[in-house]
């Protein structure tokens, strides 16, 4: 092992293990190096035993040319796991940059880290957004990634490139493991999360990712045993945390799912506002609400639950007569003798009601999937994640809504668009952290209900809930959107789908700071 000479810790170490890269590349990586703004660097740089000679008399000439690189040549190729923990042993920086071999850093990349790292001691782990370059050098495929989002990276490691960690840590959880080939990264990563004292997101593209034949970052399934890696990586990641969960194969492939199983049943209050309209449902004339609960009494799994219909005193008679003939002890009339505002509605159920979690459900909903109270519920394990909302659908099967998005007002997340695809870098696909979901179907765990005020009564027909997830999130809760359940929503089915200027200016005064600005939907 060459070692440069003595001289005080450098702010970051840049390590990389290099194997056989394409020449042309390796050079531009070479140059993204040499390029950077902050000075304050050194390079690790190990060759996993490269069978061409090119590769060793290149990485000697960068040894003699500048004292901050440093060179080990190993004799046996033992592969990317050994290499990495050899260039980490090199390493002297407080922070450690991992770069491959055939890859580009922006010019400002270490420089725009440091800046971040210097706005909060506490910061362990920082990671940035990130694009692709392709054999042209077009650059492509811009991946403006979420604000640190824990459930998200349960089912894909969206941090990636580039990830700059406290070299303390890296050594505290046990650097780079054997037999996470090809995941090693991402095992890595779980394993500083579990401990980082703050994780920051860097919102600019400062790593390009080479995407050449035989990489990830031309296809996932490249390499198919990176994927099985990653399922372990994140089932022992799981067991170390004490949390009793399953780590599933998603569709669409290479995502994971997280299956949480739930130790006890908390009751859940089902709080459905309604008129008793009708309207055709696949072509048939239906009353909205006793549809809705027809389907969650015949279709749910969930064994602890209630339902409470708030129910309009003028409603037809049919829809009363109706309700009354369901013959089950859990469904619970509550009569509705005030003008229409559907937040004191909903709140008007939760006090009637006595479970540990409430779930708002328009009355113009359809249960799909057996254990949908099941996979809310297990969300709300996490103590605080305070509302869950699952994919709505729309009668043709498009989506009817995949969370709220803040960009550039706030909406329902891609109305309209197929529900078969994982969407952008699989936003659609998995589970994940949101500014908000529609109060057509949300858990919200009562105490956090309660805590911040339920519903608003200046919305009594738009955007309440919007303001409900808004309190939420500033009360320092989590929001989880999961593709893993779905129901159908025939949307404003019941009543006109109607927006009151002065529900509109009310919104812009009371949270206009959060619009254009969603943290978590970045790629609208």
């Amino acid at each position: 092992m060459s070692v440069a000479t003595k001289r005080n810790a450098p702010r970051f170490s840049i390590v990389t293990p290099v194997h056989n890269p394409p020449r042309n590349a390796f050079e531009e990586c070479i140059q993204s190096v040499f390029s950077q703004t902050a000075e304050d660097w050194e390079w690790c740089l190990v060759d996993d035993c490269s069978p061409k000679p090119w590769v060793k008399e290149r990485l000697l000439q960068l040894q003699a040319h500048d004292p901050r690189i440093r060179v080990f040549l190993r004799e046996k190729n033992c592969g990317i796991v050994a290499a990495s923990n050899d260039a980490l042993s090199m390493a002297e920086g407080d922070f450690v940059a991992f770069l491959d071999n055939d890859d580009v850093l922006h010019g400002h990349a270490l420089a725009k880290v440091d800046e971040v790292l210097r706005s909060n001691s506490m910061i362990d782990y920082v990671y940035t957004d990130e694009d692709k370059i392709d054999e042209t050098g077009r650059h492509y495929d811009e991946f403006r990634k979420p604000k640190w989002s824990p459930q998200r990276f349960l089912s894909q490691n969206y941090c990636s490139h580039l990830s700059v960690i406290r070299r303390t840590l890296i050594n505290e959880v046990g650097r780079f493991r054997t037999g996470f080939d090809g995941s090693q990264d991402y095992d890595l990563l779980l394993r500083v999360i579990e401990r980082a004292r703050v994780v920051a997101h860097l919102p600019e593209v400062l790593y390009h990712w080479r995407a050449i034949a035989g990489s990830t970052a031309r296809a996932h399934d490249e390499k198919p045993y990176a994927f099985n890696a990653a399922m372990r990586a994140v089932q022992e990641s799981l067991a170390r945390q004490g949390i009793d969960a399953a780590v599933e194969k998603a569709e669409p492939y290479p995502f994971q799912r997280v299956v949480r199983r739930l130790q006890n049943f908390p009751k859940i209050s089902i709080i459905i506002p309604t008129c008793g309209a009708h309207r055709p449902v696949f072509g048939v004339d239906t009353c909205l609400v006793v549809n809705a609960v027809e389907s969650i009494l015949s279709r749910s799994t969930y064994p602890n639950f209630e339902i409470l219909v708030l129910i309009d005193d003028h409603s037809p008679e049919e829809a009363w007569s109706s309700l009354r003939a369901i013959d089950d002890r859990r469904v619970r009339l509550v009569p509705y003798d005030e003008p229409f505002n559907y937040s004191a509605k909903c709140n008007l159920g939760v006090v009637m009601s006595d479970g540990e979690y409430v779930l708002l459900l328009n009355d113009d909903t359809e249960i799909i999937d057996d254990d949908w109270m099941e996979v809310l519920a297990s969300y709300l394990v996490e103590p605080d994640v305070a509302m869950v909302g699952p994919m709505l659908l729309l009668e043709d099967g498009r989506i009817q809504s995949a969370g709220h998005s803040n960009t550039p007002i706030p909406h329902n997340f891609r109305t309209g668009q197929s529900a078969n695809g994982p969407g952008e870098f699989g936003i659609l696909a998995v589970a994940r952290e949101c500014s908000g979901v529609t109060g057509a179907c949300a858990l919200v765990r009562r105490s956090a209900y309660e805590a911040t005020g339920g519903m608003s009564l200046i919305f009594p027909k738009a955007f309440n809930d919007v303001d409900f997830a808004f309190k939420l999130l500033d009360a320092g809760h989590r929001i989880i959107w999961t593709p893993c359940t779905r129901l159908f929503h025939f949307e404003t089915a019941s009543r006109p789908k109607e927006v009151e200027s002065s529900e509109v200016e009310l919104l812009h005064l009371r949270w206009q700071r959060k619009f254009d600005r969603d943290e978590y939907c970045r790629l609208v």
